[in-house]
């Protein structure tokens, strides 16, 4: 290929030859056939900004194996140099640049259209999509001594092929990205009678848009096809550490009104779900990220993007088992621009209660488990009106709470019912413990088997999820941090109180993590409509970068 570049030239070198890299092989004959002596031809490699194992090991000075995410350009997504080829690439390489999916899908276009009509892949285009790249600014151009006239040779390894078109990932302020991210159908998949997509495809944009703007990217993925992603902006050090949390899923598209993917602003309302909840809270973290990186600050800023929140919060609860933590929390969650200090934690249990299948002739053999299970829900109604009387009230969260989610018995009409489960769910205060919740729930089943006539009552109970409770003192100091911060901004007094749902938070603050609840303003959380505030929207963002910038500190 390069003797066929020499005799087209008429053996006049280019100025410049910009070349794609995997593993470096194909990299390594080009820059040893251009740096031979007598030769001046400058030499760029490209790479996928997810797969930029050279760019990586060239900044680091030494290879170095790397974490990769999803590119079109699968053909460059090696993630570690050839060891062979790079002490030639270290020497002998002027510049090393990297491109998104997009830039690269653009590439592909405009060498069909062209006049040539150039057939080429992403992998083929990447290095148009780099001289675009280096032509964009006069330092780049100076640089390289890319004048008017200069020749540059652009190394297509690759035909056309079919592959999805990927993501704009330039998008840099906080209405863009929502309507991005609300265009990704994210719902979870554990909820609904429609099973929802999952976060794949939402994270691999989210770790795109981080390392278009080189940012530290993990991606975290123990229960394969939910994957979380952290960003991380390094402080120089001696500053406390942020975390931005929020979570990347959805509950079902299925009750959406209309195309729950639409991402409209009609009357400065932005629709679409997730909207509200919480994409655009999401994004507001992600333009806070951003300015991060260009704004040193001391303490590091950390994004993490969270799976599954809106079924069991397997997420965050991963990200924290791989060890991230943070000196603070704030959760973008949708708080109308109010700021949430504490919210009830939950359980949920299963009540079996069990019977004796028989015949629905044979009353003599048959005990029936539904109606059974009538005095144990005469006795969860009373238990009900007890916690809800005043005599439990937390001085913060209020009343606990319990309801009964699900009745499920019987197999057909002509048998007696051998087992009756009820599902409840009890919403808890602090200092409420899984054990101390099941004991209540037993505690009333004794009661109910006083009241039932015939054999004994025989049931079961477990407790099959918990979550605790979440409250921090509104004098914590990030939670008076995020007050002034809103205050300074919008220019109206902060809210400080409790919420009524259950957020990550909880397991932030497990961990020794002070936090808080602070989003936009937005409408229809799981509803059949659902739209946030864009003016809010941008509210929030600018909060956010003041909280990063007072908290992180100054080097």
């Amino acid at each position: 290929m390069l003797k066929e570049v020499d005799d087209q030239l008429d053996s006049h070198p280019p100025d410049l030859v910009i070349a794609p890299v995997g593993v470096g092989s194909f990299a390594q004959a080009v820059v040893a056939h251009y740096k031979s002596p007598g030769k001046t031809t400058k030499v760029v490699t490209v790479e996928p900004d997810t797969a930029a194992c050279l760019w990586k090991s060239l900044a680091k000075g030494s290879p170095d194996a790397i974490q990769t995410s999803h590119t079109i350009m699968a053909g460059m997504d090696a993630g570690t140099v050839s060891s062979i080829a790079w002490p030639f690439l270290r020497d002998g390489v002027d510049a090393s640049v990297t491109v998104s999916d997009h830039e690269s899908h653009l590439a592909v276009q405009e060498l069909v259209e062209s006049s040539a009509a150039v057939l080429a892949g992403p992998c083929g285009a990447a290095t148009l999509a780099a001289l675009r790249r280096l032509t964009s600014t006069p330092h780049d151009r100076q640089r390289l001594n890319l004048t008017p006239d200069a020749t540059v040779v652009l190394l297509c390894t690759e035909g056309r092929r079919p592959y999805p078109p990927p993501r704009d990932v330039s998008l840099e302020d906080a209405t863009s990205l929502t309507q991005a991210l609300v265009r990704i159908n994210s719902a979870v998949p554990g909820t609904g009678t429609v099973q929802g997509p999952g976060e794949t495809e939402i994270a691999q944009f989210i770790a795109a848009w981080l390392e278009h703007r080189d940012m530290e990217t993990h991606w975290i993925e123990p229960t394969p096809g939910r994957p979380s992603v952290v960003g991380i902006v390094r402080g120089t050090g001696g500053g406390k550490s942020l975390m931005f949390n929020g979570h990347i899923d959805t509950v079902t598209t299925a009750s959406y009104s209309g195309d729950p993917l639409s991402g409209v602003i009609q009357n400065g309302k932005l629709y679409g779900r997730g909207s509200a909840d919480m994409k655009s809270g999401l994004a507001a973290s992600l333009v806070a990220l951003a300015e991060a990186k260009k704004t040193p600050l001391a303490g590091d800023v950390l994004l993490a993007a969270v799976a599954d929140e809106e079924d069991l919060s397997i997420g965050t609860e991963q990200v924290l088992e791989a060890g991230w933590r943070a000196d603070a929390a704030v959760v973008c969650e949708p708080t109308d621009e109010t700021l949430a200090n504490a919210h009830r934690g939950f359980a949920w249990l299963e009540v079996d209660i069990h019977g004796v299948a028989a015949h629905g002739s044979r009353f003599d053999l048959g005990v029936d488990a539904i109606t059974r299970a009538g005095s144990f829900l005469v006795e969860l109604a009373r238990y009900s009106d007890s916690l809800l009387s005043g005599t439990r009230d937390d001085p913060l969260l209020g009343p606990p709470s319990v309801h009964a989610s699900m009745v499920r018995g019987g197999e057909e009409p002509a048998s007696y019912p051998a087992k009756c489960t009820v599902v409840l769910e009890r919403r808890t205060v602090v200092g409420e413990t899984p054990e101390s919740v099941r004991g209540e729930v037993l505690e009333l089943l004794r009661r109910a088997a006083e009241n039932v006539a015939g054999p004994e009552l025989n049931y079961h109970v477990r407790v099959t999820f918990f979550r605790p409770p979440f409250a921090v003192p509104e004098t914590e100091p990030i939670v008076q941090l995020v007050k002034r911060a809103h205050e300074s901004v919008s220019g109206e007094a902060a809210v400080v109180k409790p919420v009524s749902y259950w957020t990550d938070c909880a397991l932030l603050a497990d961990k020794g993590i002070p936090a808080v609840l602070y989003g936009p303003k937005g409408h229809g959380l799981h509803s059949k409509e659902e739209w946030v505030d864009v003016k809010s929207v941008e509210t929030v963002a600018s909060t956010l970068v003041h909280v990063m910038k007072e908290f992180c500190g100054s080097p």
